[in-house]
């Protein structure tokens, strides 16, 4: 069948689309690397979609059942050889990655879409558009891998990428160290998943996930299961800004707002989702493992969302939004074992947070400004962005029937069945979540504007930026009840049970809604009715607001930097210059220099003194002497001939005497 024996043709033409746009892009045209990056993921929507669309329907089945994520397709080439081990080149295309390969490459199109509006100005448009290919490339890359070091590639193309785009306006100092932050940060939590390959590779002597899901129960004992689960997890951690590696993910909105959107919503960080669900056999074995997972998500999730309760810039509540929503997938993943939901919520979040963002990026895009506190009133302004930004609220605050409100119900069943003190942390950065949200809705669509010079330029955004914004806006809304009410689905992705088919339970349901209606309510009453002054309740509580203003993380990492990366740092370049460079290296120059003065020595004043000009000198002189023997004349040939004679006659007279 085409669409999965051609599933290669999904990451290799948006690859190849960023190599030829890197390489000749500017040579084709000042504004043309679009022609080769839009067709190509273009391309990968609709085969993504028709393969989504063939297995929900049933017509597209897979020839293999014994995944370790259920049926599945394989394909595979041989790569290279190590020794005896085979390194390999595949695909592997199950209902997980079917499902992940749609959302990329939909998202990424949209994304696409919106940027040739976005950034017609910049002065680097055709190498943003390479860049952003070659990031989804990254991404689709690692979504159909059949083997690790697959998947490794393409998560650290996504590494690259992000330190690219985050910092693409680099001439701002702001961005560049946003940029410097997120690959750094990312890193440590790399460190930790390669770490887990290698123990994996030792382990099994093979990298095929097919492979390793086979033998994994059998061959893992829990201590090792536990070991390199929580490796693999460190990487999960890094790539999705976990705590205590969540840092980087705010300071990343210096890039532009589409990079933003597609960071959040379709690559970066739902590839560390991703890792644990597409590596859950392991995960299973260690309820160690599983514990660590759930509990990191549900406590990010919740210092996340309180840390956007007070953010005024509108990316970074969203920023904050993003890092606590991926923190449901986690404790979805770890504490409600149930990794359907997590894929689930995955999906869903996905297109409300590209939402979302886009629907920043319009905003900004009119206003020139991410400052909550210079917006207000817009929807009068703008207003198709304000209508599908509110697509997206009503999604992300998991108001009933739309997409969040099923997802979100799905992670909150899991949880409560396994976890309910985790459930109850959950349930309360549920409400953290409506009120913040509602906040930035207020604050910047409604009410009267707060910069009356900044509201008369706003305008309503170009077609190529609001299309996109009406699409997603109706996933937004009704994506989540296709796939909740779609039992194939469900039966495809890895889990314990189809995704939101878990028993109904009012402690869940009666939680999820009085959270979303207080929530609402009480950002309602501070910022629109005046109910309550947010100016006050700051000066009444100075401590809790500085809890939620300051970014305490930061703060420990820039202590640990420097009272002891800072010393390490300095002492490592002492021992560099003093002891490498001026004792070693410096060393080893002077007595060469020593060496070869010696050598010197020896070479003008013996060998070539004595033994080379020494005999020429001599010769010379012999030749000199010799030559004034030679004078030409006869009498004095004569001369020496008798005197010679006379020495030889005298001689043989005392001889014979």
């Amino acid at each position: 069948m085409y669409v999965l024996d051609h599933s290669w043709l999904i990451p290799a033409l948006p690859l190849a689309a960023a190599a030829v746009a890197l390489l000749v892009g500017d040579r084709l045209g000042e504004k043309l690397a679009p022609v080769l990056t839009m067709p190509a993921i273009l391309y990968g929507a609709v085969h993504a979609a028709i393969l989504g669309a063939g297995l929900l329907s049933g017509q597209v089945v897979f020839p293999e059942t014994a995944g370790p994520a259920g049926p599945f397709y394989q394909a595979t080439r041989d790569w290279f050889f190590a020794g005896p081990f085979r390194f390999e080149l595949g695909v592997l295309v199950d209902g997980t990655s079917a499902t992940l390969l749609c959302v990329v490459t939909v998202l990424s199109f949209l994304i696409q879409l919106y940027s040739l509006g976005y950034m017609r100005k910049s002065p680097r448009f055709n190498l943003y558009f390479a860049v952003v290919s070659l990031f989804t490339g990254g991404m689709l890359l690692a979504t159909i891998a059949n083997n690790v070091l697959q998947f490794f590639i393409g998560w650290e193309i996504m590494g690259l990428c992000s330190y690219l785009l985050i910092g693409f306006d680099y001439e701002r100092d702001a961005a560049a160290a946003a940029g410097r932050k997120a690959f750094l940060t990312t890193r440590l939590g790399d460190l930790g998943f390669m770490l887990g390959i290698f123990l994996l590779f030792t382990t099994f002597g093979t990298l095929n996930i097919v492979q390793l899901g086979e033998r994994a129960s059998s061959e893992l004992t829990t201590r090792a299961a536990t070991t390199i689960a929580l490796l693999l997890f460190c990487g999960s951690v890094g790539k999705s800004a976990q705590m205590p590696l969540h840092v980087w993910l705010p300071d990343a909105m210096e890039g532009p707002t589409p990079v933003s959107a597609l960071i959040h919503a379709a690559t970066m960080v739902a590839a560390g989702v991703y890792l644990v669900v597409r590596f859950f056999f392991i995960f299973s074995l260690s309820p160690v493992a599983m514990d660590v997972v759930g509990w990191v998500g549900g406590l990010t999730a919740l210092v996340a969302a309180s840390s956007a309760l007070t953010a005024g810039d509108i990316k970074k509540v969203l920023a904050y939004s993003t890092i606590s929503q991926l923190g449901f997938m986690f404790a979805a993943l770890g504490g409600g074992r149930n990794p359907s939901a997590a894929m689930f919520h995955l999906t869903t979040h996905a297109f409300f947070k590209g939402l979302l963002f886009l629907g920043a990026g319009s905003v900004i895009h009119a206003l020139h400004t991410n400052d909550l506190w210079k917006m207000g009133g817009l929807a009068k302004k703008m207003p198709l962005t304000a209508i599908t930004f509110a697509a997206g609220w009503l999604a992300i605050i998991a108001v009933p029937l739309t997409s969040g409100y099923f997802s979100k119900e799905a992670v909150l069943h899991a949880v409560y069945e396994r976890q309910p003190a985790l459930f109850w942390v959950l349930a309360f950065t549920a409400f953290l979540t409506s009120f913040y949200m509602t906040r930035l809705v207020i604050l910047a669509f409604l009410g009267d504007t707060r910069d009356p010079t900044r509201f008369a330029q706003a305008h309503e955004s170009p077609a190529s930026m609001t299309f996109p914004l009406v699409l997603l806006a109706g996933l937004s809304l009704f994506a989540g009840g296709l796939l909740h009410y779609n039992g194939n689905w469900g039966s495809l992705i890895q889990g314990l049970a189809p995704a939101g088919a878990e028993t109904a339970n009012n402690v869940v349901l009666l939680a999820s809604i009085a959270a979303l209606i207080a929530g609402v309510g009480l950002a309602a009453s501070m910022y629109s009715y005046g109910s309550l002054d947010p100016a006050a309740l700051s000066k009444r509580f100075p401590g809790i607001h500085s809890f939620l203003t300051r970014r305490y993380a930061d703060d420990v990492y820039a202590w640990i930097i420097k009272n002891t990366v800072n010393p390490l740092a300095l002492l490592a370049a002492k021992l560099d210059y003093q002891v490498l460079d001026q004792g070693l290296v410096d060393g080893v120059g002077r007595l060469g220099r020593r060496v070869a003065g010696f050598k010197s020595w020896v070479d003008d004043k013996i060998v070539d003194g004595i033994f080379v000009n020494g005999w020429g000198t001599m010769s010379q002189s012999a030749g000199i002497l010799v030559r004034r023997l030679q004078s030409g004349a006869a009498q004095f040939y004569l001369l020496a001939a008798a005197f010679g004679l006379s020495l030889l006659v005298l001689w043989a007279a005392r001889a014979f005497r």
